[in-house]
């Protein structure tokens, strides 16, 4: 998998933003929401943001890579160089 439908600057490096916050809700009980607040915060603006909502398997998947991430980065083992890409559908 590569970078290709990733948004990038006029230079080709990715954007990517800073995580200000986030938050976590229950939707009925069947559903779970998280709400991404990214950038950099601005006084009197509302952060910018991203709330989604996902099923059980996608949060325990997310939750999954995302501590895979954290491991690898806290252990050395990240790898140097260019980003990869793990994508879980």
């Amino acid at each position: 998998m590569s970078f290709d439908d990733w948004d990038t600057d006029a230079d080709g490096r990715l954007k990517v933003w800073p995580l200000q916050a986030f938050t976590t809700a229950i939707f009925d009980g069947k559903a779970g929401g998280i709400r991404f607040e990214v950038g950099t915060p601005r006084p009197g603006l509302p952060s910018p943001a991203l709330q989604m909502s996902l099923q059980p398997d996608q949060l325990r998947a997310l939750a999954e890579a995302l501590t895979e991430l954290a491991d690898h980065i806290a252990n050395g083992t990240a790898p140097t160089g260019p980003a990869t890409v793990r994508t879980t559908n």
